[in-house]
């Protein structure tokens, strides 16, 4: 990238590309990265971010409303790179059979496809055997015999009668327009328009996209459309946090009951949890990025963070406690005496990641988030811990102060 002379990061060159090569008509874009690629096409079978795609039975069917989902989907805020997989425009030698006039002559379906079979396609003569290796030998009609329909149309067949005709008077020899191949999930027929995120986060889009279609598109019976890809991906990964991350705060909130005996003192603790979200929530506004799997594991990593900074500023208020210092004077020196090992923490953890926060290389994309919440997040969870968790302290710990205090 030093080297670069026309842009100076990735997204400039992919703008620079985009319009040099939008004068070429038919040419379809998608720019990504070989890993994310990879990655792309093993969740989804698309190489983009989001695969729409559109089930149903007809091909003819599919590509008329697929067309229509791809117009839609282009009026979508954030949708990039937005294109149709070609399902049709391969050229096929199509040969119909006159039933009617193969039976005047005495012929059968099956003499027809014979001889465009074995002719054309030729059949096994032998074979030449070289060492271990054995090659089949084809033998079929000339090309100038088979180069276009009319060569392949005055190819002759001699019915049972004795009488030679023509293909061409027993069946319609044509090139034909039909789908390269048809593609199917789950036993059905789709298409797949496919589309990148840019400037936007990818639940609104894909929220945004089921919208344009549901308003835009009529789809007949027996059609459905499913968002697949990245997105896909996402929902089941914030579908497994959802589940591991109160499971995980009640664990905590458990072991911390344990650790001190006191309910209060353990939600003291956890209240340092919401502020260090509050931190990374806007970190991650001012920085311009989304919600995503890094960002939601960045959380977790800065849930426990804060929790251990809250447990050593607790536990030295206790101690205080324990030593015979009133409430007051107990929570003002115990946050005193901890302000710098919780600086220290929040500092060396910050600075560690410093160069993950700053990084546009290959794989910045999932180090980028992940450093943002947790250094956003560390702000906030060190505030609360130095100010506001000593402030509270009176309030959740006056079972503790009742067992544990001076009662002079």
């Amino acid at each position: 990238m030093s080297e670069w002379q026309s842009a100076a990061n990735r997204a400039q060159l992919q703008v620079l590309m985009e319009q040099k090569l939008a004068q070429f008509p038919g040419l379809l874009f998608n720019f990504s990265q070989p890993i994310a690629t990879r990655v792309d096409e093993l969740l989804s079978g698309v190489k983009a971010q989001l695969a729409i795609k559109l089930f149903g039975a007809d091909l003819d069917v599919l590509v008329a409303k697929g067309q229509q989902i791809e117009q839609a989907v282009k009026s979508v805020a954030g949708a990039k790179d937005v294109a149709m997989e070609q399902i049709a425009g391969e050229a096929q030698l199509v040969i119909k059979p006159n039933r009617l006039a193969l039976s005047r002559y005495g012929l059968s379906v099956g003499d027809l496809m014979s001889i465009v079979q074995d002719g054309i396609g030729g059949t096994a003569a032998g074979q030449i055997i070289n060492a271990n290796e054995r090659y089949d030998i084809y033998v079929r009609i000339g090309a100038e015999f088979r180069d276009s329909p009319e060569a392949i149309a005055d190819l002759r067949l001699s019915s049972p009668t004795g009488a030679v005709v023509r293909v061409g008077d027993v069946a319609t020899v044509n090139i034909e327009s039909g789908p390269p191949q048809v593609r199917r999930d789950d036993v059905q027929r789709r298409v797949v328009i496919q589309a990148n995120v840019q400037g936007r986060d990818m639940g609104s889009v894909v929220a945004d996209i089921r919208l344009a279609i549901a308003e835009q598109v009529d789809l007949p019976a027996g059609y459905g459309v499913n968002i697949g890809g990245q997105f896909e991906n996402q929902q089941r990964a914030q579908q497994r946090l959802s589940i591991v991350v109160p499971i995980s705060l009640a664990l905590i909130a458990l072991l911390l009951y344990f650790a001190f005996g006191s309910i209060g003192q353990a939600l003291l603790i956890l209240v340092n949890v919401p502020l260090a979200v509050i931190g990374g929530v806007v970190a991650i506004y001012v920085s311009g990025q989304y919600l995503s799997v890094p960002s939601s594991v960045g959380f977790i990593t800065l849930f426990g963070v804060a929790v251990l900074n809250g447990v050593v500023m607790v536990e030295s208020i206790n101690n205080r406690v324990k030593a015979g210092d009133s409430l007051q004077s107990a929570a003002f020196n115990g946050a005193l005496s901890r302000l710098r090992p919780v600086l220290m923490t929040a500092l060396t953890s910050a600075l560690g990641l410093i160069p993950m926060l700053i990084s546009t290389g290959i794989g910045a994309e999932i180090q980028k988030p992940l450093a943002t919440v947790i250094v956003g997040g560390l702000f906030t969870a060190t505030f609360l811990t130095l100010f506001v968790l000593p402030v509270l302290y009176a309030q959740f710990s006056q079972q503790f102060y009742r067992v544990n205090g001076n009662k002079n």
